[in-house]
């Protein structure tokens, strides 16, 4: 439920509340939500039941008229500027968080659930009959009605708010003053649904229109309204002279405050241009059918193509005209790409989902229908129905088309320092077949590069996990040359040349065995554990455990070759699925069971066991984990099997064909059996290591080389939505940062944000609550990454306009993310549904005439709407970078072109031409959009458009009559 007819919810100004607010808000929610489901649902509610489960949480099931069941729960969070409420629908396991803000007034609440709980009735009926959402509100005031006369899910939202007013007109529990109050925004809200003419009765042609639609729209209602508001509405569905005195005095205070607040919310957006067209969209503005997703996704790859080469060879001949190129730079796309600013090169591999050969991401339409406001994308035109997933052919297509409005590399790249200690991006472009280029193309950065290479790599089997533990082998180089560091100060010798030596072979790429060979016979082994208490101790023995157990992988991948497997190898279809007809995945989380879901289609004689812990939650409530068990665990011939045992280092054998197999000791869990899987192919899907991004590892070294120092920080935006991590590598008396965006700023490098910081911890349990397992989302997810993202572009523009709280960097996660006090008794109890209200909801529309006795605010409240400047995290103060002058290239390894020298006469280089729009332009009113700069000031000129381009890809569109359904 957005608040946009609130200013204060529009511009971001609702009071601010102590911590202990979320849990008030929660609590309410406990005592009122049966009274709120009463009202709205009315007699298609069977039962209303609560409870709190291990966790602590409250949740609610209700039982609808037809026997059907869903699971609600409530929590306060903050949420951005404008939305006072949102719910994740889950129409795979009928879960639904409600999350509201918990900058939202106690006594509006009530209401404001109203409207989320008959949203989310609307998305699981229509699901339930595999129809998607309808796109266009109908309950809109005017006189113009949609085509498709049907209500949409925000439509029975504000129907919901009209059963809840409704109810309150005749509650026993309030006084006459609070009764009239509720009739009144009854009243009002009957323009905003244009359920009234509001035209003046004298000006005919525009009062009979007006009626003719109210009319309509009054019988599209007339199924869903309770028995309250069908007799408010023969009392009050009229026009305004012929309303009882009482009553049009009070509607035409609240159309007077509505047209107030309308001004200032439009002079608030007015500032902001949007102007970005909407990806997966034909030339007509209609979303492209799903039967031209597949080859429009490879008409789209071709023009990707096409537009890299061209960027390319602008670059290639700046270079060779002596101009070094100056740009700001992104490297990495995927679902960030919501953020794509089109005046930045992009370098992106176009890797994980156009690589990825599975049926598509793994939630459903419904679980990523916020994908439309945040990308500007309908996932419902991708699937058949709403509870499928989302076609992989979409996605591709919808990030080609974000990719293509701006410059943009197919290839890969990484951060350098400059000779003099500029900051440059050594790029090396990928052709159609996938292969780099031996040559790199250099190119300064312009302001603060932008990384978002995605998931971060594979762990190994047998890496030491707990608080002492060691997660890959970089990190155990790293935690051991730490050690020889001091040993170093404590003049120990030998331990200066073992920690250059160590260092050398990491970055030389050794083999985990000839590392962990040297450092057991060196003569400084014992010194390396002399002295540590018993933690530091603990993890550096755990080091050697995790050389040793690297080692054993690495063997194993030599001796077994295609058939050792990392999860992402997979999920980039970078493997032979025939490569073995039996797999062993190691890891039972969602990448585990990605990997299974793709062995098994790609090979249909293969069969796979997945060993590991019990299932996270979060699998039974996505789509893929129960559609694989039913598929492929039952039958005559089930293919896959699932086990429990904790997973250590890879084990083989000789089999007797003479190959190296593998094989691991599990437990069915459901019968006690212990059995032992032996494969031929062994996939690792054990998780994620927390390194820096590729992309920043070689300037890492080259500013610790140099003696700098390296820093990070989380970012958030001025609502508190976790935006991102920044870096800051200090060095020779400057300073560049680095911006982490998408799935890889879940994953804080462990060498910058130290465990013992808990920063990890706090930004896991952070993602959690933002998205609680019952949602089949997770943070790191495409469309929670679509978001963020989308987010992100809008407050670095922001920052770049001066807002100086725009992006606020914080040392940890705000304490509005902190879950609240959830040990307490509940307050609310199993209850049959019954009309007794809970306390008055404020209207979130406009206030009316009447003045009522309303319940008094909360004191937090009064105090809270008193300091409006008060807040828990204060942001650090900006940091003004200097654009860096690049006076020549690095010393990177030799190559076959050396990088240019910059010319003095760089300050206007030429640059590629901006791609023809491959969409037609349409404007969208995404959040995301407002704030970001697309103008041309300042960007180099651009060089003459190639003419035998050709223009992106088109799309017909459908013959006449075809329904886009159909």
């Amino acid at each position: 439920m957005d608040g946009w007819t609130d200013p204060r919810a529009a511009m971001g100004t609702l009071p601010q509340y102590p911590h202990a607010h979320q849990d008030e808000l929660v609590s309410a929610a406990g005592r009122g939500m049966a009274s709120v489901a009463a009202a709205v649902l009315a007699d298609r509610l069977d039962s209303f039941d609560a409870d709190r489960n291990s966790d602590g949480r409250q949740y609610f099931v209700l039982k609808d008229s037809q026997g059907e069941s869903a699971t609600v729960w409530v929590d306060a969070v903050p949420l951005v500027r404008g939305t006072l409420a949102d719910t994740a629908t889950n129409t795979t396991s009928q879960h639904y968080v409600i999350r509201v803000s918990d900058r939202l007034p106690t006594r509006m609440l009530h209401r404001v659930l109203a409207h989320e709980l008959g949203e989310l009735m609307a998305v699981r009926e229509r699901a339930a009959s595999g129809l998607v959402p309808v796109r266009e509100d109908f309950l809109r005031e005017g006189a113009q009605l949609s085509a498709q006369r049907e209500l949409s899910a925000p439509d029975r939202g504000r129907i919901g708010e009209l059963n809840w007013l409704a109810a309150r007109t005749t509650a026993p529990d309030l006084t006459a003053e609070q009764q009239l109050a509720a009739r009144a925004e009854f009243s009002a809200l009957l323009d905003t649904c244009g359920i009234r003419p509001t035209a003046e009765m004298g000006d005919e042609e525009a009062f009979k229109d007006q009626e003719r639609a109210a009319r309509a729209r009054q019988q599209a209602s007339a199924d869903y309204l309770s028995v309250g508001s069908r007799r408010l509405f023969d009392t009050l569905a009229h026009p305004i002279e012929a309303l009882p005195p009482a009553d049009a005095t009070a509607l035409r205070a609240a159309r007077d405050a509505a047209v107030r607040a309308e001004r200032q919310v439009e002079a608030f957006i007015g500032r902001r241009e949007i102007t970005m067209p909407m990806p997966g969209y034909d030339q007509n503005g209609l979303p492209l059918p799903r039967d031209q997703l597949e080859p429009a996704a490879e008409r789209w790859a071709q023009y990707r193509e096409q537009v890299s080469e061209r960027t390319v060879g602008a670059l290639e001949g700046q270079l060779a005209a002596g101009q070094f190129p100056l740009r700001k730079v992104v490297i990495g796309g995927g679902a960030s790409l919501t953020g794509r600013d089109p005046e930045a090169l992009l370098v992106d591999a176009a890797g994980r989902w156009h690589l990825d050969p599975g049926n598509g991401i793994v939630q459903s339409a419904d679980q990523d229908r916020d994908l439309a406001q945040w990308m500007g994308v309908d996932p419902y035109a991708a699937v058949e129905d709403p509870r499928h997933r989302v076609s992989i052919h979409a996605v591709r297509v919808w990030e080609d088309q974000l990719a293509t409005q701006g410059d943009v590399v197919n290839g890969r790249a990484r951060l350098r320092l400059g000779l003099g200690g500029e900051l440059l991006a050594e790029i090396r472009p990928s052709g159609p077949d996938g292969q780099e280029s031996g040559t790199p193309l250099w190119v300064a950065c312009d302001g603060t590069p932008s990384i978002a290479t995605g998931l971060t790599p594979d762990a190994v089997p047998g890496m030491p996990r707990g608080a002492t533990g060691v997660e890959s082998r970089s990190e155990a180089v790293r935690l051991i040359g730490d050690r020889l560091r001091e040993l170093e100060g404590q003049a120990v010798p030998g331990a200066r040349e073992l920690r250059a030596w160590l260092t050398l072979a990491e970055r030389g790429g050794a083999d985990a065995r000839t590392v962990l060979g040297a450092l057991e016979s060196s003569a400084l082994k014992g010194a390396l554990m002399d002295g540590l208490d018993e933690e530091t101790g603990a993890r550096l023995d755990n080091c050697f455990t995790a050389l040793d157990s690297t080692g054993k992988w690495e063997t194993a991948r030599e001796a077994a070759p295609g058939r050792a497997l990392l999860g992402d190898e997979v999920a980039e279809n970078r493997f032979d699925p025939r490569a073995a007809q039996h797999w062993i995945i190691a890891g039972s989380g969602g990448t585990g069971v990605a990997n299974a879901e793709i062995i098994l289609r790609k090979n249909p004689d293969a069969y796979v066991t997945i060993i590991g812990n019990a299932p996270p939650d979060a699998l039974r409530h996505q789509v893929q984990y129960p559609e694989m068990l039913e598929r492929y665990t039952t039958g005559e011939n089930p293919r896959l099997t699932i086990g429990r045992t904790e997973v250590g280092a890879v084990e083989t054998y000789q089999h007797e064909n003479g190959e190296t197999w593998f094989q691991a000791d599990y437990v069915i869990e459901a019968t006690g059996e212990r059995r032992t899987a032996r494969a031929g192919g062994y996939v690792c899907s054990l998780g994620r290591t927390n390194p820096l991004p590729p992309a920043l590892q070689v300037l890492a070294d080259e500013v610790r080389d140099r003696g700098g120092e390296i820093s990070g920080d989380l970012q958030f935006d001025r609502d508190d939505q976790y935006i991102g991590y920044g870096l800051t590598f200090t060095v020779d008396g400057r300073e560049h940062r680095v911006d982490v965006d998408g799935a890889a700023s879940w994953q804080l490098p462990r060498e910058i944000f130290a465990p013992k910081t808990r920063v990890q911890a706090a930004l896991n349990e952070m993602g959690q609550r933002g998205l609680p397992s019952e949602t089949g989302n997770a943070a790191p997810g495409f469309s929670p990454i679509a978001r963020q993202s989308a987010l992100r572009a809008r407050a670095v523009a922001e920052a770049a306009a001066g807002d100086p709280d725009a992006v606020r960097r914080l040392s940890t996660v705000p304490e509005r993310w902190q879950r609240p006090d959830l040990t307490r008794p509940s307050t609310v109890t199993s209850t049959a549904p019954a009309p007794a209200p809970a306390p008055v909801a404020m209207s979130a529309t406009a206030p009316t005439a009447v003045t009522p006795a309303v319940e008094t605010e909360t004191e937090t409240e009064t105090e809270a709407a008193a300091a409006p400047g008060t807040q828990a995290d204060t942001p650090a103060e900006p940091t003004a970078q200097p654009t860096p002058e690049p006076t020549a290239q690095p010393e990177p390894e030799t190559s076959a072109q050396p990088a240019p020298e910059a010319s003095e006469g760089r300050g206007a280089p030429a640059a590629p031409a901006a791609p023809a729009a491959p969409a037609p332009g349409i404007s969208g009113s995404h959040l995301w959009q407002m704030g970001v700069h697309r103008g041309g000031a300042g960007r180099p000129n651009a060089p003459d458009r190639q003419e035998q381009q050709p223009p992106p890809p088109g799309h017909e569109p459908p013959e006449p009559g075809v329904g886009l359904d159909d």
